[in-house]
């Protein structure tokens, strides 16, 4: 089994605070049996001490008896909460009592593995948000002190699996941003086929339905809804939403300030969200682009926390290179072209039209945009 960096691959043996106050008080009563030559004290003392032997080496053997590893868990988003833990084996074939604490960046997490049956395995789980975005890692430790209490035994687990998180995503109006997108950054001005769903644009009228809850007032189409008896509504044609490709600038000046720091957090978060309300509303396939972390292509909820996750290890700097159109792999002419960027008046866009033959339009947190609610901050 791999064992996580930085721990010492074997057990540990460790006197607890009560082993210590048991050795304590067996040292004082013992030397004071010596001293007055009170056999039968001495005969007690010489059990305290034994029974703390005893505890090390059935801690010793009970965490040599089991095995450790942190669950994977897919990409979250900061403040995101979800089922998170380690998985225990039993090794043995007795059942086993052992403690587990993740000591991941995000702090240490303990769990309890009561009773695992022999060559059994049991997941146990916490439901957890992580606070910040990062990749959190950190040794899995097995922990026992069975069956007094009195010293703690060690055993590093696995701990190869880290937790991704992702920015918080904040709330975008699916509407107002893709006709923002369409104007800005636009589809070189083609459209594919008609899809026929009911749209608070006003393009041509399909027909009527029937009245579903949450429908807008002005569509009622008054003339049918008398004729019928019941509330009628107009029903719309509108193209699909193009594909979308996303280049996040994680731009920061030489010497960040807190403030430039934050710029670039909200700038992440601006991006996550984009690419959420875009996948979610519209179903559309978007290309994430990250400089310097690399590129995916999201066709399902799951492969877009995947193309985000470089997201998670973005450190910004001054210099951002523009990607090369090979890096698009073709999905630059078949979609609307976005940069997220952390500072405003980018001159990132313009590189990156340069180097691809395409224009991109530019965004920054600081931009007035009447669609987008950033995430709330604790």
């Amino acid at each position: 089994m791999k064992r996580s960096e930085g721990v010492i691959d074997g057990p540990q043996m460790q006197f607890t605070p009560a082993g210590v106050a048991w050795l304590g008080v067996a040292l004082v009563v013992g030397a004071i049996a010596w001293y007055k030559s009170i056999n039968l004290v001495l005969l007690i003392v010489y059990v305290m001490i034994a029974l703390v032997v005893l505890n090390g080496v059935l801690a010793r053997i009970n965490v040599r008896r089991a095995s450790a590893r942190r669950l994977a868990v897919g990409p979250l988003f900061a403040g995101e909460r979800s089922e998170y833990g380690v998985r225990v084996t039993n090794l043995g074939r007795r059942a086993v009592t052992v403690a587990v604490e993740d000591r991941s960046r995000a702090g240490t997490t303990n769990f309890l593995a009561y009773r695992v049956r022999g060559a059994k395995t049991l997941d146990c789980t916490a439901s957890r948000a992580f606070p910040m975005r990062g990749r959190f890692g950190g040794p899995v430790v097995l922990v026992s002190s069975y069956p007094f209490g009195f010293v703690t035994c060690q055993l590093p687990g696995d701990a190869t699996d880290e937790v991704i998180v992702l920015p918080a995503p904040g709330v975008a109006e699916p509407d107002g941003l893709r006709r923002w997108v369409i104007r800005q950054a636009g589809g070189d001005g083609r459209s594919r086929k008609v899809l026929r769903r009911v749209t608070t644009d006003r393009a041509e009228v399909r027909g009527v339905r029937g009245y579903r809850t949450g429908d807008p007032i002005r569509d009622i189409h008054w003339r049918t809804t008398a004729r019928r008896g019941e509330p009628m509504v107009r029903e719309y044609d509108t193209a699909p939403s193009p594909e979308l490709v996303l280049v996040v600038e994680a731009w920061l000046p030489p010497t960040p300030t807190p403030a430039d720091r934050d710029r670039l957090e909200a700038a992440l978060s601006l991006a996550a969200t984009i690419a959420v309300t875009w996948r979610r509303a519209f179903d559309s396939p978007i290309t994430v682009v990250v400089p310097g972390h690399g590129a995916g292509t999201a066709h399902s909820e799951e492969h877009m926390r995947a193309a985000l996750a470089p997201l998670a290890d973005v450190t910004g700097g001054p210099e951002v290179e523009a990607p090369s159109a090979t890096v698009f792999a073709g999905h630059l002419a078949r979609g609307a072209r976005v940069v997220v960027s952390s500072r405003s008046n980018s001159p990132f866009a313009g590189a990156l039209a340069r180097s691809t033959g395409k224009p991109f339009a530019t965004v920054c947190p600081t931009d007035r945009l009447p669609w987008y609610q950033p995430p709330k901050t604790a």
